[in-house]
């Protein structure tokens, strides 16, 4: 008996000293933390200081990107964190209230075997840990706000850290969960992993996305003719010739118009990772090419296919591209700038989406995008996509033969005299724009 009261006594000295030392911590972290670092005095001293935290490329993360510029321009003073890469939009990069902070991670921790990957795994997720905490808590000046996107695995030590930090210098946290981190997790080491269900504690509810102000739908332009002088689209300048550029004509006045006779631009954007299972297009686009071919009244036009994107599994769906002999279809792969991007899906005939939501509650960004420019999309079909693509503005399908009847059914009503089922998804696209990002933010920015 004496020895454990004895026991109990130790613990509870100790769970006292600990506390007396996080509470002493955190009071030097918030006398210490500055208000304004001597680097950076802005002139409008007004707004509130937020830190928006991606574990992630920075240029490849749009959403933070928009977050970070939504916030800059309703006056607030924005540290931009993430991964250095893909260059962000020049909006970004101008803007006097954003400041960009890159965290490094040493390339030997970032490729790895598979068998070194369990050692170097922990240690990479240590330096991440520190790394941030010395940017959250040392580098920017204490924000009010902590902004952070969990999506993916590193959202585990990510969300860790901005709880930290929240608590240590009385910010408040604010999560945009683009998707559960531990359905995610799950795909790759099987969702009865310990792991996974250690993730899945905690996970939330996210809201709807739109998209932003300048994607729109494009009549008239000129991108074509510059986008095809790229070796990625060389497939598709095969298509083109003369004085045509593949959607346009430059007329003897040297006014541009869209061709009459022109092939039908299909897009689809990718992370090339295996919650996209883009052999599902590559059928459905060998079934029109026969269907196609066999139609003997040229009902079917030719397809020019264009998928945007990076990722791990670009290089095997390019190989089995490289091995398709498709007549009438021509596919390119390309990564676009971010200038270039909402153009692109501005000027498409119609937007494709394989994503399948490894939780059921994940909204593909890219069809916010597509029917942000006013494009009417064919979707991969999974639990809550209905939410997003209607019989309004899309079509879903589940198969590579329900995805080629789409596109033959769609391509034969574009080239109708009469209003069809294409006219009608590409009003319900325009009509889904009538809200756009910048709109749908002002709704919470008055939350803070």
């Amino acid at each position: 008996m004496m020895f454990r009261e004895m026991f109990s006594a130790i613990l509870t000295l100790r769970r006292f000293s600990l506390k007396i030392v996080f509470v002493t911590m955190k009071a030097e972290i918030r006398r210490r933390h500055p208000e304004q670092l001597p680097s950076f005095q802005p002139e409008n001293a007004s707004g509130k200081r937020i830190a928006v935290l991606v574990l992630g490329d920075i240029g490849r993360s749009p959403r933070m990107q928009y977050h970070a510029l939504s916030l800059a321009q309703a006056g607030h003073h924005v540290d931009l964190i993430g991964y250095a890469g893909t260059q962000p939009i020049e909006a970004i990069r101008s803007h006097a209230r954003i400041t960009v902070w890159h965290v490094a991670i040493p390339r030997q921790l970032s490729v790895a075997s598979r068998t070194m990957l369990l050692v170097l795994g922990p240690i990479k997720v240590m330096y991440q840990i520190l790394l941030l905490l010395w940017l959250l808590l040392v580098s920017i000046q204490k924000p009010r706000y902590i902004l952070v996107q969990v999506s993916n695995p590193p959202a585990i030590p990510t969300l860790f850290v901005a709880q930290l930090c929240a608590w240590l210098t009385g910010a408040r946290l604010v999560i945009d969960w683009h998707n559960y981190g531990y359905t995610i997790l799950g795909m790759k080491v099987g969702m009865s992993h310990p792991a996974v269900s250690l993730a899945q504690r905690g996970q939330l509810v996210v809201l709807y996305d739109r998209a932003p102000r300048h994607f729109k739908r494009l009549q008239l332009n000129e991108l074509w003719q510059r986008l095809l002088q790229d070796p990625q689209l060389k497939p598709l300048r095969l298509m083109s010739a003369g004085n045509k550029a593949l959607l346009t004509e430059r007329s003897e006045d040297g006014t541009i118009a869209m061709r009459q006779a022109r092939p039908m631009l299909i897009v689809s954007s990718t992370s090339w990772t295996a919650d996209e299972d883009f052999s599902i297009l590559l059928d459905a686009l060998k079934r029109y090419s026969k269907q196609a071919s066999d139609a003997s009244d040229g009902s079917l036009p030719p397809l020019a296919v264009l998928i945007t994107g990076k990722g791990p599994l670009r290089k095997h769906y390019e190989q089995e591209i490289s091995r398709l002999q498709l007549q009438n279809v021509g596919i390119a792969t390309a990564w676009l700038s971010a200038e270039d991007y909402p153009l692109l899906l501005g000027s498409a005939d119609l937007g494709i989406s394989l994503h399948t939501s490894s939780s059921g509650l994940d909204l593909p960004m890219k069809v916010v995008d597509m029917l942000g420019c006013g494009t009417p999309v064919c979707a991969y079909r999974f639990a809550c996509i209905d939410e997003l693509v209607t019989p309004a503005n899309g079509l879903v399908f589940s198969s590579a033969e329900e995805l080629a009847q789409q596109i033959e059914q769609l391509a034969i009503s574009q080239r109708s005299t009469s209003a069809g089922l294409y006219s009608k998804l590409i009003q319900g696209a325009a009509e889904f724009r009538n809200v756009d990002w910048e709109t749908n933010y002002k709704r919470v920015l008055d939350l803070l």
